[in-house]
This record gives structure tokens, sequence and C-alpha cells, in this order.
């Protein structure tokens, strides 16, 4: 990941910047939103030590709250699934544990990615929005946000890999 540094930073700023400015100001019936910005966790290469891991999603999380005056929701939601994220990947991935990579689109294989991804984000978006919601009394209304939210920010994340993703480093 060192080597691959300075394109990891700009991987970050840019999917923050994204956030921030764009998506963070875009929601669909009050229900529909999208965070496109989780896509720098998934990126990370499979041998990133968990510690650093769970670091990076803390200040990833802890800057889209800031930006979106939140209070913690993010990081709250980010620095499990860097947490899980691991045991994710070697679950859908096919390559040992000595192994490194970066998981996209490219490496895993569509289908696989998309699984990967799809936990992921369902876990994201379960916390955060359970968080928002904090009461069971919104629970149909906060599990339509959790599934419709995550299909977009599925649909946003493929399209950032297609279109901008080559494969970070190996």
């Amino acid at each position: 990941m060192i080597a691959h540094l300075p394109r990891y930073l700009l991987i970050a700023f840019l999917l923050l910047f994204c956030q921030v400015m764009v998506f963070n100001n875009i929601h669909f019936a009050n229900i529909v939103s999208t965070y496109p910005y989780v896509l720098f966790i998934l990126l990370l290469p499979s041998n990133t030590n968990n510690a650093l891991a769970l670091v990076i999603a803390f200040v990833l999380g802890i800057t889209v709250d800031f930006f979106s005056d939140s209070g913690g929701m993010h990081a709250a939601a980010c620095v499990p699934i860097a947490y899980i994220r691991p045991f994710i990947l070697r679950t859908v991935g096919t390559e040992s544990k000595k192994d490194s990579y970066t998981p996209t689109i490219k490496h895993l294989g569509f289908n696989r990615y998309l699984t990967y991804a799809t936990i992921m984000l369902l876990l994201h978006h379960t916390i955060l929005f359970m968080l928002e919601a904090f009461e069971f009394s919104l629970f149909f209304l906060t599990l339509l946000k959790i599934v419709s939210s995550a299909f977009l920010s599925i649909l946003f994340i493929v399209l950032i890999q297609y279109i901008f993703i080559k494969d970070p480093g190996k």
C-alpha cells in the first residue's frame, strides 16, 4: 500500500469531495441517498493491517460527518465494515491469506465483487440508518431506506469502478 499511497490519497480525496459536494445534496423522495465514499474502504488492499484499516475508516467517516453535520454516524458505520472486511474477503475471495490484492471488479470478478460490495454496503447502511432513526417505530421506513440506498450506492460504486478505477495496485 505504501508504494501506491499517492494514488490511494487521490482516490480518498476525490471520493470525499464528491460525497460532500455532490452526493450529500442528492436525496430521492427523502428516502434514497447514495454513499459512494465507502468505496475507499472496499478498495483497501487485502493485506492492510486491521488496526490501520480501522483508523482509515474512522478518519474517512468522521470527515464525512464533519461536512454533513451528522454527529459521528458515518464514522460509527465505517468502522464495523472495516473490521469485518477481512472475513468477508476471505469468504468471497479465492486467494490465500498470504496473497495481496486490491479487491476490485477486475480482480474478484463481477459476481464475487458484487457479493462483497453488497454485504459491506448493507452492513454500512443498516448501521447508519438505524442510528439515524434510533427507534423501532420507523422500522419499515428505515428498512426501505437501507435497501434502496444500498442499491443506489452499489450502482454508483460499480459505475465508478468501470469508469475510473484501473486496479490501484496488487
